[in-house]
């Protein structure tokens, strides 16, 4: 983002006033409580959803951005992010806890018999977030149809009801000048009444002004209010004329905000009334352009005239949302408006695309030229048939991060205003910002300091294992293992005489049920813990929205078919495959991948076979009768375990040097998928000069291995989900409108480029002409997001 630099020298007066920097108000509480609130970090949460209206049996697949609020960049702060779908009761109806690596996290969710039709909501956030009250989560509606209960869908509502509003520029209508109103109509699910015209008469039924609104309901009109008139709107749509009474406060005395763009240049004007003037005359007004981020601020003051008027450079506001709010002398926030710079957002141009076709697939090649691969990159594509109306959401990737954490109100279809931006949508969007009040920042939080961080950031499952008293050994130290479960190695912890308990951090168990923990003794070996474990977290949080989501609510009618024949299922025509068991040449497996995995290695590599897992148990053992230094010793107790000697070489577990090699001592050789014997530490520099041991451990664990003799099995009460591949449905028909609406084709979560900034996607070859919904985040700070239609000729 762009500093709010010389922003005093681009000022450019219009009218007679005071305008004093604001060097005398650093101490003043209102910078001290900005200050306070906003130095704590945010995220926010961005999920692109492979479709917002999905079919019963269909997978709803998910790719979530994770970000840092202040520079748009990715968060590296959190690694856990908590999904959920609710009903419209808000009872949580399915959810997950998902891991996040380098800002982003993938996953489904099925939609199986728990749904029925209807609208739901899904929602994602970190942690991090509930100590907040702005609107950093994620939170998206969406729709479902139960194709076995058709009847209930309903395809158009049956509710009529208009609700208008027409909200003051800055909060307040303010009598004897002129006003600037914004106009929001919608219906009763909170979609706008495209161009509806309206007019302004008074209580002699002479029209004062007239508007129109847009596509979404959104309009404005010019007002000069009297406080001795009544005031009514008319409104024509469709046929139809609905009045309603204007119902705002007409105020005798305050000061008004009004802001208005053009080309360049910000002019924003600070208006009173004469009635006002003369009780405010040389008083301290403070005006501050904040972002929750960075702030300027200035003192102003009314001499002889009722209004200021500014002139701002656009380059010297911040980009994205800008926040300016008027205080009085007391320091109470009296106007606010808010606007919008689109300098500075790094949307990356779009790519270009060629197909290959191939027998039974079609291959997409994207190269993103504007992708620096020095950085990371994530990129996600939904595809799907080109006619489909199931892609409805409201936001992208864009809209969401610059847009939806400031405002309160709902907005009907804000990625239009980031797609293809013209003159046009910037004025629109601007028309939004009026209707919108004042901003997700509460003042009375900001002034009471109201924020509690009693949310941590969290990176991972946190165990606390506490000892039992008869374990808490004063003279001398203990040692606990935590065996290897599905992707976690096992740990060795120590814990110091007279200790009480240990840590286990950063754990990401995906669908394991339990961890194993043992203690080590010198004298009979590995035993069963007996620990008291403390879980951090142990369940998801429930999160409560904000404010209330608009409906995935489609405008045309849902074109279900009346035949049953529609729904998904396989194909009559499908094929049973015989199933066929293929018997493999161990041995000559295991030759084939030692030979691969010696490549460029100057040790010699092993590969772990099931005769190594019969003929021993214990890692060491196998070492022991393998190794080629002299130097290193294991001798056996009379328990059969064994005992470090003496030990002179080093110890790799997964490339990691091991500093305490009592790791190693209850580690089973079936959790190990090869070593690496290096015996004399060549390619390890001066580290090894005795030589190496290189022990990779394998992906899958087998824990059924573990007995009660050795270990003492935990449940966990919340562990990550695993990411699962998408699920493709399979369709009846291919060619009907159904299919063609609502289909689904392929959904990639995690595409990256590669050093040519190339992506390639291979789907089976469509049925029907494909359009590609991409979005993604590159370079460091910038966004991707395109819609692209496919060429299949």
């Amino acid at each position: 983002m762009k500093m709010f630099h010389s922003l005093y020298s681009k000022f450019i007066i219009l009218f007679l006033f005071c305008v004093i920097p604001s060097n005398a108000q650093e101490d003043s509480k209102l910078i001290d409580a900005y200050q306070t609130y906003m130095h704590a970090a945010r995220e926010v949460v961005y999920m692109h959803l492979n479709k917002s209206t999905y079919i019963g049996g269909e997978d709803i697949g998910f790719t979530a951005y994770v970000l840092d609020k202040k520079d748009k960049k990715p968060s590296l702060l959190t690694t856990n992010l908590y999904v959920s779908i609710e009903d419209k009761n808000q009872k949580v109806i399915k959810q997950k806890l998902i891991k996040v690596f380098d800002g982003v996290a993938t996953n489904t969710f099925e939609i199986d018999t728990t749904f029925n039709s209807g609208f739901y909501t899904i929602k994602a956030y970190t942690n991090w977030m509930r100590n907040f009250n702005e609107k950093n989560y994620f939170s998206e509606s969406i729709r479902i149809i139960d194709l076995k209960d058709v009847k209930k869908i309903k395809t158009e509502p049956n509710d009529t009801n208009i609700d208008a509003q027409f909200l003051p520029e800055s909060g307040h209508l303010l009598n004897g000048i002129i006003n600037v109103v914004g106009v929001t109509i919608k219906d009763h699910l909170g979609y706008g009444i495209p161009y509806a015209k309206g007019e302004v008469v008074d209580n002699n039924n002479n029209t004062i002004s007239s508007f129109e609104t847009n596509q979404f309901g959104i309009g404005k009109f010019q007002l000069l209010p009297k406080t001795e008139n009544t005031y009514t709107v008319k409104i024509s749509h469709n046929d139809e004329n609905l009045s309603f009474e204007l119902n705002q406060n007409i105020e005798t005395k305050g000061i008004v905000l009004s802001v208005t763009k053009l080309k360049s240049k910000v002019y924003i004007s600070i208006k009173t009334n004469a009635e006002t003037l003369e009780s405010i005359k040389n008083k301290r007004h403070t005006l501050m352009i904040h972002n929750g981020s960075q702030y300027e601020i200035m003192d102003v003051y009314f001499t002889d005239n009722t209004e200021i008027t500014k002139v701002i450079d656009n380059g010297n506001t911040a980009t994205g949302i800008n926040i300016l709010t008027l205080f009085n002398e007391n320091d109470k926030p009296i106007a606010e408006r808010l606007f919008f710079n689109y300098e500075g957002i790094n949307h990356l141009e779009p790519s270009t695309i060629t197909t290959e076709k191939q027998k039974d697939s079609t291959v997409i090649n994207l190269n993103f030229k504007a992708v620096n691969p020095n950085f990371n990159n994530a990129i996600s594509i939904s595809v799907l048939p080109e006619d489909t109306k199931s892609y409805n959401s409201h936001h992208n990737i864009i809209s969401y991060t610059y847009l939806e954490p400031y405002v309160n109100g709902m907005i009907e279809q804000a990625k239009y205003y980031f797609t293809d931006v013209d003159s046009k949508k910037q004025y629109e969007l601007d028309n939004l910002l009026i209707t919108q009040g004042w901003s997700s920042y509460s003042w009375e939080d900001i002034f009471q300091n109201t924020q509690n961080i009693k949310y941590p950031f969290e990176q991972g499952i946190t165990i606390k294992a506490n000892l039992t008293s008869k374990d808490i050994d004063e003279e001398l130290s203990t040692n606990f293992i935590m065996h290897a479960i599905k992707n976690e190695d096992p740990r060795v912890f120590t814990v110091e005489k007279g200790g009480n308990s240990f840590v286990i951090e950063n754990l990401f168990p995906e669908g394991t049920p339990s961890i194993y923990l043992s203690k080590i003794t010198t004298d009979e070996g590995i035993k069963p813990a007996s620990l008291y474990l403390q879980f951090f977290p142990n369940d998801i949080p429930q999160f409560k929205s904000l404010k209330k989501e608009m409906p995935a609510y489609e405008k045309q009618k849902i074109a279900v078919a009346k035949r049953s024949s529609n729904k998904i299922n396989i194909p009559d025509d499908a094929e049973e495959l015989e199933e066929v068991t293929v018997l493999a040449n161990s041995m000559l497996e295991k030759r084939y991948k030692q030979n691969e995995l010696n490549v460029g290695k100057f040790g010699k590599i092993t590969v772990i076979d099931q005769q190594d897992n019969k003929q021993y148990v214990n890692l060491l053992e196998y070492i022991n009768d393998r190794i080629y230094n002299e130097n290193v010793r294991y001798k056996s107790t009379n328990d059969s375990s064994l005992k470090i000697e003496r030990f002179s070489i080093n110890y790799f577990l997964n490339d990691v040097l091991l500093t305490d090699v009592g790791l190693l001592q209850g580690m089973y050789l079936s959790d190990i998928e090869s070593i690496e014997f290096n015996r004399f530490g060549v390619d390890d520099g001066f580290r090894s000069p005795n030589g190496m041991v290189k022990i990779y451990t394998k992906d899958e664990v087998d824990v059924n291995r573990y007995d009660n003799k050795t270990t003492q099995t935990y449940k966990l009460p919340l562990t990550f989900s695993a990411d699962k591949k998408f699920y493709t449905p399979k369709y009846k028909y291919y060619h009907d409108n159904f299919y063609k609406s609502y289909g689904t084709i392929a959904w990639e979560p995690k595409l990256i480029t590669n050093t040519n900034g190339n992506v390639t996607l291979k789907i089976a070859k469509p049925k029907t002409a494909v359009k590609l919904y991409i979005e993604g985040i590159a370079n460091d700070g910038s966004f991707i997001i395109e819609e692209k239609n496919v060429s299949l000729n």
